[in-house]
């Protein structure tokens, strides 16, 4: 589909401020003529992908000596004519360039519009060009590889496989309609349930991917809880390289949560220290312990914390109880290692018994401890990635409730042929749900979702 829009667009993609190099880029169908009106020696004719040393002029007056990249016509990002200037890094030149493109007709680009323009000329889809914004906002590993696989095109092939299949069902019943009269069946609907069912499958572990997608682009949530003492803040400050929270051998220091962040074998983690469980003794500190239970709900795994010098086994119990009533995903630590010579063989016994992760210990002011504690939590959230190794992990909200949506006019599509529907209500729902699935690649016309998308991205993309 070509771009309605004929103007040329003009930003900077570097970001703004003194730095050896600045890179500008001008898109549209004038980019090559007004950068020709720029140099002594025209370069619009030159094969495309190539690059050229060139001192740009603005009438008689030098601007820059500038390395200039020449893509021609639907061979580049945007799918037209565009031209990136590697200039020198002063904000001066950049100004200065910036001015003599708009001098020459162009227009400052909206945010994201070179990247909307990619994909309204079809060299992305809708969920590609989402994973660009990813791709530029990855700060570690996993969320990096995670948008390259959109952007590759790896989430895009699932959901177009899932649209063909309901797709070729669609027509077949839509042609038993043209042929209503004569009451043939060109769809069995046999066929049809099964393959609805199916699609509900991978739909449903799609949908559930999300939530460890979600923590890939954000970092996973990981909530130290435990008993007043425990060495939860210790802890914290250990993991994170700085004194952030007050340790104190008073009990109840921590009344509200700590929030901070850590990198470690590719993944980040947001790491919370909270208040101690037990019994309140005042007002404050029974608020901090209902949001210790709010954040615990809302992790992506807890890190229980047991003093393992000083503690019993019916509070482990208790304690235990309660976090498994708001997270499924508990990993218990034996925290103060330096004051045992070795774990408690009791507290062994009863993760093994309620089915738990083995022990993690720690010596939280031990560097070495405190080294061998992140390696084991990179190990623990490698393993919560491994079910999805050979799988696409959706990593977008929008992406998410669209495959919901989906779900739920298949869940209503299996309904009505246990009602017996006709068929021209069974292709309402397959429609409903094949347009749903269109939302996520942009197969569909929808400004509102584009102008959304598109205005969260930087302006030189």
């Amino acid at each position: 589909m070509p771009v309605l829009d004929s103007d040329t667009i003009v930003a900077r993609a570097t970001p703004a401020g003194m730095g050896a190099v600045a890179v500008v880029r001008i898109s549209g169908p004038q980019a090559l003529v007004m950068t020709d009106q720029m140099l002594r020696k025209p370069i619009s004719h030159a094969p495309s992908h190539t690059l050229h040393l060139k001192r740009l002029y603005d009438g008689d007056q030098l601007l820059d000596e500038a390395l200039v990249a020449l893509f021609q016509g639907s061979k580049s990002y945007t799918g037209e004519p565009t031209v990136e200037l590697s200039l020198h890094g002063s904000e001066f030149i950049v100004q200065r360039v910036l001015q003599a493109y708009l001098k020459r007709g162009a227009r400052m680009a909206e945010p994201g519009e070179f990247t909307q323009r990619a994909f309204l000329n079809g060299k992305l889809d809708l969920a590609q060009a989402e994973a660009v914004s990813d791709l530029i906002a990855s700060e570690h590993e996993a969320a990096h590889s995670q948008a390259l696989h959109h952007l590759r095109g790896g989430f895009s092939q699932d959901i177009a496989e899932l649209r063909a299949k309901l797709l070729h069902f669609v027509s077949l019943m839509e042609l038993e309609l043209d042929f209503g009269e004569e009451d043939v069946e060109f769809a069995s609907r046999s066929e049809l349930k099964s393959l609805v069912e199916e699609l509900r499958t991978r739909l449903a572990v799609l949908e559930e991917s999300y939530q460890l997608g979600n923590a890939l682009k954000k970092g996973f949530a990981l909530v130290l809880a435990g008993r007043p003492n425990a060495g939860k803040s210790t802890l914290f400050n250990g993991l994170i390289r700085e004194d952030k929270a007050l340790v104190s051998d008073i009990e109840g220091t921590t009344r509200d949560a700590i929030e901070d962040q850590f990198f470690v074998d590719g993944f980040r983690i947001r790491l919370i220290d909270t208040a101690g469980i037990r019994a309140a003794t005042d007002t404050i500190e029974q608020m901090g312990i209902e949001r210790t239970w709010n954040h615990v709900a809302q992790s992506g795994a807890t890190l229980f914390l047991v003093d393992a010098s000083h503690w019993s086994p019916a509070d482990f119990e208790s304690d235990l109880a309660a976090l498994q009533s708001k997270n499924a995903q508990i990993w218990v630590l034996a925290t103060k290692m330096d004051l045992v010579q070795q774990p408690p063989a009791e507290l062994e016994e009863l993760l093994k018994r309620h089915g738990l992760p083995g022990l993690l210990s720690v010596a939280a002011q031990d560097a070495v401890s405190l080294l061998q504690l992140r390696k084991d939590l990179a190990q623990r959230f490698a393993a919560e990635l491994q079910p999805f190794a050979d799988q696409t992990v959706v990593t977008n909200a929008r992406h998410a409730e669209a495959l919901a949506r989906c779900r739920a006019e298949l869940d209503d599509l299996l309904a009505g042929m246990e009602a017996g529907l006709s068929g021209d209500l069974l292709v309402f729902h397959l429609r409903h749900g094949i347009a749903q699935l269109g939302r996520i690649t942009g197969e569909i016309d929808a400004d509102e979702v584009l102008g959304s998308i598109f205005s969260s991205f930087c302006i030189g993309k």
